[in-house]
């Protein structure tokens, strides 16, 4: 950034979406309530708008919607931190569950029509949010993969706000936070920011995961070309079939239908299927087992892993949302395998 230039932000505090975040930004942030003011005269004044970062992810001058396309995540220490009395407070709620020190856990986010049903803050054309319901999964899809996870003394915290359906497994290592009483956007935070993998259909909250450095898995989310590249994060989407013939999209063809809507979808004939248990089981399995031993490719995966890369990166658009790509970034390899030849063609 020149030297000559200053950034100042200011919160739109009826759509805050999480306290805690608001109070960590501003300890590291020049966030001042009056640069609202200055904000709206300024977009007054012609030329203003040059001036102007809007976070807005419907906005044009967002440029990259809050994707990190330098790398500066990874190259910048963070800043973002909890304050004694913060930290004390959730893990100390932590251990009420029966949380034991260096406990591994994973906090489990998968969005369902629950999810912005009581949202304040307006969709892009006022008409509420059900355009984009093809986001959403099913949480009992989920429950086999649970199992797994706390066979290994795995504990497993399923997060979210404002939630459906509630799980049926009932275990001590389980944590159906949604639905418990005491909840609070310092627990949102903390747990996010502190858990040893992150799985989630992409949702928001993932994100304070993804600023801590903390691994995540993408699984069941669309479209396939918004995957995050600048994180240890491994992707898993959910299927795109024509819906004619039922056969499924090939990854040209994945990218070329990147679409934000329902409608849109269906307009062009094509039918959205979630991954079923048996896939998302194999998925989380092989995410964990990469962060107890590593990433072990065989040639073949290799080999499939660069074929993916090659289509991705020959795409015009490709660096406008992807820059520096984290080395760690990548498809599931078990996802790759049970792909046709076709569908690298």
């Amino acid at each position: 950034m020149p030297s000559n230039v200053r950034h100042v932000y200011w919160f739109d505090k009826k759509n805050l979406s999480n306290l805690q975040w608001a109070k960590m930004v501003k300890r590291n942030l020049p966030v001042l309530n009056f640069f609202k003011y200055i904000d709206f005269w300024n977009k007054k004044i012609p030329g203003g708008k040059s001036h102007v970062l809007d976070s807005s992810a419907y906005a044009p001058v967002s440029m990259v919607c809050s994707r990190d396309v330098t790398g500066l995540y990874e190259k910048k220490k963070r800043n973002f931190s909890f304050l004694e009395k913060e930290h004390t407070s959730a893990l100390n709620w932590l251990k009420s569950f029966g949380w034991k020190e260096k406990e591994p856990f994973v906090c489990l986010i998968v969005r369902d029509q629950g999810y912005l049903q009581s949202s304040t803050i307006l969709s892009p054309d006022d008409k509420g949010w059900g355009y984009h319901n093809y986001r959403n999964s099913d949480i009992s899809e989920y429950e086999l993969s649970i199992q797994w996870l706390i066979e290994r003394g795995v504990r497993v915290i399923r997060m979210g706000k404002n939630m459906i359906k509630p799980l049926s497994i009932n275990h001590e290592l389980v944590i159906d936070y949604p639905f418990l009483k005491e909840t609070n956007d310092l627990l949102d935070i903390w747990l996010s920011a502190h858990c040893n993998l992150c799985v989630s259909t992409g949702t928001g909250i993932d994100y304070v995961s993804d600023v801590f450095r903390k691994p995540i898995l993408f699984i069941n989310f669309l479209p396939l070309i918004d995957f995050i590249s600048w994180s240890n994060a491994m992707h898993v989407p959910k299927k795109l079939l024509w819906a004619d013939s039922g056969k499924e999209l090939s990854l040209r063809e994945n990218i070329n239908n990147s679409w934000g809507r329902n409608d849109h979808y269906s307009n062009h004939n094509i039918k959205i299927q979630n991954l079923n248990k048996d896939e998302i089981l194999v998925s989380i399995k092989e995410c964990w087992e990469d962060l107890e031993n590593g990433l072990n490719y065989t040639k073949r995966d290799l080999a499939l892993q660069r074929k993916y890369w090659k289509i991705l990166k020959s795409e015009p658009d490709f660096n406008k949302q992807h820059g520096w790509i984290h080395p760690n970034a990548r498809a599931g390899r078990n996802w790759l395998r049970s792909k046709q030849e076709e569908f690298f063609t």
